[in-house]
C-alpha cells in the first residue's frame, strides 16, 4: 500500500526529494502561500553585508536588478545559497536548521559590519536579533499570503515553513486532517506546529534533499 506524504512546496521544488524516495510513497506537494514582490529604489543601501533568510527574498530581491557593488552575501542555509548563486557569489552560508547558532556566528563573521536584511514583510527576523541595532537595515522586498488550498488526508506532513503552517491550520477545510506525524524545516516551524498543538515533530538534521528524505522513510516506518 502507498504512503501518503504531504510537502509544503511547489512540485518543481521536491524532484530532489523524490529522487530518493521509494516508489510505495506518494508525495502531494502544493505550496500554501504566495509571494508577491515589493518595488525597491535599485540604489540600495550602502552596507558591508547583504543577508538572506529565504529563497523567496534572494529571488525578489534580484530580480529587481539592485545595484550591488562591494558588499559580501549572507545566506540562512544551503537552499538560500544555491539560489543566491544564480545571481550572485555567497561569503557566508548559516545552518538552517539551528537559527540561533547561525545568528550568532553570522555576528562573529561580520564584526562591526553593517548588513541589509532583504525579506518578508512579516519575517521573524531571527538573525537580526543577534546584532546591535545600529548594524541592522531592514528592506521588505516581498509580502506572503496564505492561499486558501486544501490539503488530502496523508500519512506524514512536512513543512518548510511557518507561514505554511499558519495557512494549513487557518483554512476550515483542513479543520478534520490535523497532521499527527509532521516534519519542520527548522525551529521556528517547529515552534508555529506546537502552537497550533501537534506535538510528534522531527527537525531532518540538514535541508538537503536526501536527509528530508531519509527522515520521511524513517518515520514511515514507524
Amino acid at each position: 500500500m502507498k504512503k501518503k506524504v504531504f510537502i509544503s512546496r511547489n512540485p518543481s521544488d521536491c524532484e530532489a526529494i523524490k529522487a530518493f524516495l521509494p516508489d510505495n510513497v506518494e508525495i502531494v506537494s502544493q505550496s500554501l502561500i504566495e509571494t508577491t514582490p515589493i518595488p525597491f529604489d535599485n540604489n540600495i543601501p550602502k552596507t558591508d553585508w547583504i543577508f538572506f533568510s529565504s529563497s523567496n527574498a534572494a529571488r525578489h530581491f534580484f530580480e529587481q536588478q539592485p545595484q550591488i557593488q562591494h558588499q559580501k552575501i549572507g545566506a540562512i542555509g544551503q537552499a538560500t545559497a544555491r539560489t543566491i548563486a544564480h545571481y550572485h557569489a555567497v561569503d557566508f552560508i548559516g545552518d538552517s536548521i539551528d537559527i540561533t547558532d547561525s545568528a550568532y556566528r553570522f555576528a562573529e563573521t561580520i564584526g562591526s559590519g553593517t548588513v541589509l536584511f532583504p525579506g518578508a514583510t512579516e519575517g521573524l527576523k531571527h538573525i537580526q536579533s543577534a546584532l546591535p541595532a545600529e548594524q541592522v537595515i531592514d528592506w521588505p522586498v516581498y509580502s506572503t499570503q496564505e492561499k486558501a488550498t486544501s490539503v488530502p488526508t496523508c500519512d506524514l506532513y512536512v513543512f518548510s515553513s511557518p507561514s505554511n503552517v499558519r495557512s494549513f491550520f487557518n483554512n476550515a477545510e483542513n479543520s478534520t486532517n490535523k497532521p499527527l506525524n509532521c516534519v519542520a524545516f527548522g525551529e521556528a516551524t517547529r515552534d508555529e506546529l506546537e502552537k497550533q498543538g501537534v506535538t510528534d515533530v522531527r527537525i531532518p538534521s540538514s535541508l538537503e534533499p536526501h536527509t528530508i528524505a531519509y527522515t520521511i522513510i524513517d518515520l514511515l516506518r514507524g
